[in-house]
């Protein structure tokens, strides 16, 4: 009994703990996108569900956009932001001056956004805590909750630059706890969802419906779970498909626009070959695009891998499945942001289902995602888009910066994460 009562009591120590340092910075700091939702959102306010034919940014200008940068996700995100945003309508403010480009982002909206992405960290949180202590007990499960929760990367993404990639990371877990609760038709449906919600989260959703279809079942049991993933999948798109034809290959249109390029700027780049490609390429001049063309190829090697560990080591659970496909795609894809780490910060946590066998490197790997919090002056988020920043919360958080600005530094943070990915990728799938 007290074992509980004192496991139940730390529990709610970390959660409140992650919550006051999430709370601290979300009126005070935000990140480009945030100030980019606010227009998305105006233009499916204005357009409905013709929204995709304005999403790939021709019309930022006309649409008043401060940049012209795409929307590249589902419909989900928009659905959940425009409510909000006919709420939180104040303008963003952007213009030039002196040849800088300014872009201030109204307080609401800020608290708004910031407020729907930390709900959904909690929420992840908390399906990684209920996986976990009913796999292999309370104790792990607030560990595995404590990697996640707390870990610095995580708190910004979601507090201070302010992504979604909890979101779909939360849709996610929520279909593997099904899976693991005996509902795989309802898990595999749910995991189609968050492919669609942010398309970087597929290759863990498509682990999760692999390790669904690896079980042994017949084949109309097979297909009727594909059959449900694909509903999960397209089921967001319906209402825009069907009001206005053609959406959905806008959007995959959309999606095949990205094609590889260098990754400017270098200290946003988590690939590490795109990284030195990018770096080689500015000081010596010469021409490394294709390094980052053909960044398929180690994907492919990496699943190859991925596969040989499911026929030879029987690597087919949900949990280290998704893990897995996951990292091999943060590995090898061209452009890794560092919010693509939070669903991978989440899915290393959750691999404590297996154990503490898997510990250390867990561990080793989530502190070193959160490094780069250290390294990089963060407290740039706290004025760049701040018209009235917060001049205390600025100098503290500068008192926990390395305050890096040397470029080869994040080429040697993403290299060695890269590598790292690697190492972890074959150490779970090949043992």
């Amino acid at each position: 009994m007290w074992k509980n009562v004192l496991r139940d009591f730390v529990l709610s120590i970390i959660l409140t703990l992650g919550l006051m340092l999430r709370l601290v910075y979300t009126p005070y700091t935000a990140g480009s996108d945030i100030a980019q939702f606010a227009s998305f959102s105006d233009t499916f306010l204005r357009h409905g569900f013709n929204f995709y034919e304005f999403a790939d940014g021709r019309y930022y200008v006309e649409e008043g956009w401060p940049y012209n940068w795409p929307y590249v996700y589902g419909p989900q995100l928009i659905l959940l932001l425009a409510p909000l945003r006919a709420f939180f309508n104040q303008h963003v403010t952007a213009y030039w001056s002196n040849g800088n480009y300014y872009v201030y982002v109204p307080l609401g909206w800020v608290v708004a956004c910031k407020a729907l992405f930390i709900s959904f960290d909690v929420v992840a949180g908390v399906l990684i805590y209920i996986i976990l202590s009913r796999s292999v007990g309370g104790w792990l499960g607030i560990l595995g909750f404590a990697l996640y929760y707390l870990n610095p990367a995580v708190i910004y993404n979601s507090s201070i630059y302010g992504m979604f990639d909890q979101i779909p990371l939360a849709v996610l877990l929520a279909s593997i706890h099904l899976m693991k609760s005996g509902r795989s038709l309802l898990g595999v449906s749910l995991a189609g969802f968050a492919t669609s919600f942010k398309p970087n989260i597929a290759p863990a959703s498509v682990g999760v419906l692999a390790s669904s279809m690896f079980e042994g079942k017949g084949l109309k049991r097979r297909l009727l779970e594909l059959a449900l993933f694909l509903t999960g999948l397209l089921s967001p798109f319906i209402p825009f498909e069907a009001s206005y034809p053609g959406t959905i290959p806008r959007f995959i249109k959309i999606l095949l626009s990205m094609a590889p390029g260098y990754t400017y700027p270098v200290v946003y780049s988590f690939n590490g070959f795109s990284s030195l490609a990018t770096y080689m390429h500015d000081y010596s001049g010469g021409d490394y695009q294709w390094v980052i063309s053909y960044w398929w190829v180690s994907l492919i090697v990496l699943v190859a891998v991925v596969s040989a560990g499911v026929v030879v080591f029987k690597k087919r659970d949900g949990v280290t499945l998704s893990f897995l496909l996951y990292l091999a795609f943060t590995a090898s894809y061209w452009r890794v942001n560092y919010q693509y780490l939070t669903p991978a910060v989440g899915l290393a946590s959750l691999q404590l289902a297996e154990g503490r066998r898997r510990l250390p490197v867990i561990l080793v790997f989530s502190a070193y995602v959160a490094l780069w919090f250290f390294l990089f002056p963060v407290s740039w988020w706290a004025h760049v888009h701040i018209e009235t920043p917060n001049q205390g919360l600025w100098r503290v958080m500068d008192m926990f910066s390395l305050m890096v600005f040397d470029e080869g530094v994040y080429v040697l943070y993403s290299l060695v994460l890269t590598m790292l990915s690697i190492v972890v990728l074959l150490v779970i799938a090949l043992s």
